[in-house]
């Protein structure tokens, strides 16, 4: 009983500990803005606007109002659908969630690692060290910034604490009785599926349980963990594939002589990340594009021949660590086995979104970092009493300063999402200036009326990728503005060959019609709203213009034909209020306005959003 209530204590406090470090560390985001994708995930997604639509988030993949992706994660909105029926757009509780998301991760993981030590004998006092030390290191590091801070990158804080927590349930259930095991078993299988509904990487924590299994050579422990897998991925399926979804753009890989390469790139530009993460930014790069024969574009390519180098070296050196490993020290060889699982899907072999990516490392960096703190802790105890406690004290003193350094850079590293422009500034000065991120601030420039800027940027988007959709369109926009209709006529002409952007194309010719000759091309505008997947931004306008044209029957027609794909836009139901309330027929608008209510709990009586 005594030593129950030790273990109590120690526990309590190393997860207070954790929290504590967590919160102070992150802490200025409490004060940051929604910036990137937040604005389509968070502030233009219709289906977080009400509890009436969490079912409906359900069947409908993410970024309902942007560029489409392959995202399945409803748990995730549904974070942002309670979230906003109890503090509409204010960002601090959005951010103080994720904090505690995150925060839930690594006690998860706390229990997690500890479990796991425990199936390789490692006895009570240093098992929970390791874990302890481990968790906090990963819980603080600025690598997890991009996870934690930025509201979007919530998913991988969910799914990482749901997946260690199911994972925690199947091994501990292992060591149950057998009623008691059944219950965990399906516990884990209900935190699993969990899991894999808020990020498509819990199907990663399936597979290092069932891993974790075999390498103990517990078959039967395998075919139950096999059992939650096969279950879960059937329901989790039977939900996603139904679920309405757009496919994305299609995406170029790189070529397969080309990808061994990258791998090498990537491993080096990581392994520098963790070990001293000072130049964190968002879209890193690690592609040789050379701009012509200039000293810069020359040096920056043998910098990365360099980085290939040291890359290759670099996995072979952890292919020694993992052989040397193998009977030395099974738990660190297990672990490091994990850590190579979670890494491998984006280690540069498949074709992502990008080529590196520092929350990619979310979850391969938890068994990374056990995996050393059991080395450290083995180096420690193989020694003789003497020199035992020399090295304690260089490794705990090396151990403190890495610690209070990574927790500083983390908070230091919050302040970069403070808003829209501190975010793409600093994301651009510290080596991030891909051609998206140079659009994102020139649709900001644009917004903000600085036209001049505007352009500049997309131009810089164009010299970075030639031929970028939205670089072009963009560009047409900022013509427009400047009512140089020349130019804008000229980049309307590309853009309306592109099939990502042609319907927003059409669009803008229209307007370039209204402007240049002061007509309204209602076909051009109506065959806009017909290209491509449904756009509400720009049936919006048409149905607009339908009214402004004394065509508000018609308008309200194709509103009803709308509304009986989308149901579940607020937005859409107010307009047909609004319409229909001009045309005279009260009681519908008033049926219309009620369903508009209905789908955002945060409109006013007006019908306002507040």
């Amino acid at each position: 009983m005594i030593l129950s209530n030790s273990f109590l204590v120690k526990k309590s406090f190393a997860i207070l500990v954790i929290i504590a470090a967590v919160l102070i560390s992150h802490s200025p985001a409490l004060r940051d803005g929604f910036v990137w994708d937040d604005t389509a995930l968070i502030l233009r997604d219709p289906l977080i606007r009400s509890w009436r639509l969490i079912p409906e988030g359900f069947n409908h993949f993410l970024f309902v109002d942007a560029t489409a992706s392959d995202f399945y994660r409803p748990i995730q909105r549904l974070t942002y659908t309670l979230e906003y029926a109890a503090f509409a757009f204010r960002p601090l509780p959005y951010h103080l969630t994720s904090i505690l998301c995150h925060s839930a991760a690594a006690i998860a993981f706390l229990f997690l690692a500890e479990e796991f030590l425990l199936i390789f004998g490692i006895e009570p006092t240093k098992r929970r060290l390791i874990a302890f030390t481990a968790t906090l290191a990963w819980a603080i590091h600025p690598l997890q910034s991009a996870a934690v801070v930025y509201v979007s990158g919530r998913a991988d804080s969910l799914a990482a604490a749901f997946g260690f927590l199911g994972f925690y349930l199947i091994l501990r259930g292992l060591r149950a009785p057998a009623r008691s095991g059944l219950l965990f078993l399906v516990a884990a299988t209900v935190a699993l599926l969990l899991s894999i509904l808020s990020k498509e990487a819990g199907l990663i924590i399936f597979l290092l349980a069932l891993t974790a299994s075999a390498l103990k050579k517990n078959w039967i422990a395998t075919v139950k963990t096999a059992g939650v897998v096969v279950f879960s991925a059937l329901v989790y399926l039977s939900l996603r594939l139904p679920a309405e979804h757009i496919a994305p753009p299609v995406l170029r890989p790189p070529s397969l002589l080309v990808r061994p390469i990258l791998m090498a790139r990537a491993f080096a530009e990581y392994a520098g990340l963790i070990v001293f993460p000072l130049n964190l930014h968002m879209d890193r790069n690690i592609e040789t594009q050379p701009s012509g024969f200039s000293d810069a574009s020359l040096t920056a390519a043998a910098w990365r021949e360099l980085q290939t180098l040291l890359g290759i070296l670099l996995i072979v050196a952890a292919a020694y660590w993992m052989i040397r490993a193998r009977k030395r020290s099974p738990a660190v060889f297990s672990s490091l086995v994990l850590a190579g699982l979670s890494y491998l899907p984006f280690s540069g072999i498949f074709a992502w979104n990008a080529s590196v990516a520092e929350h990619w490392l979310y979850l391969p960096t938890t068994f990374l970092f056990l995996a050393a703190t059991i080395e450290a802790a083995d180096l420690i105890q193989a020694r003789n009493e003497k020199q035992r406690s020399t090295i304690r004290l260089a490794a705990i003193s090396i151990m403190v300063a890495w610690l209070v350094f990574l927790g500083i850079r983390t908070f230091i590293r919050a302040f970069d999402w403070k808003d829209q422009r501190t975010f793409l500034e600093r994301t651009i000065a510290s080596g991030g200036d891909s051609a998206r991120m140079h659009i994102n601030l020139g649709n900001l420039e644009l917004d903000e009326g600085r036209l001049n800027e505007a352009k500049a940027d997309f131009e810089a988007a164009l010299r970075r990728e030639p031929g970028q959709p939205l670089a072009i369109l963009n560009l047409a926009a900022v013509a427009l503005k400047q009512n140089d209709f020349k130019a804008a006529r000229e980049q309307l002409q590309r853009a309306v060959k592109i099939p990502l952007v042609e319907p927003q194309a059409h669009e803008f010719l229209a307007v370039l019609e209204n402007k240049e000759k002061s007509r309204v091309d209602l076909l051009r505008l109506r065959l806009a709203a017909r290209t491509g997947p449904p756009n509400w931004s720009i049936e919006k306008r048409y149905l607009k213009v339908l009214d402004e044209a004394g065509a508000t029957a018609q308008a309200i027609g194709e509103l009803q034909t709308w509304l009986r794909r989308e149901w579940y836009r607020a937005e859409s139901w107010k307009l047909l209020s609004r319409l229909l309330a001009k045309s005279a027929r009260g009681d519908e608008a008033l049926q219309a306005l009620n369903r508009a209510h209905a789908y955002d709990v945060h409109l006013d009586m007006h019908g306002e959003a507040l």
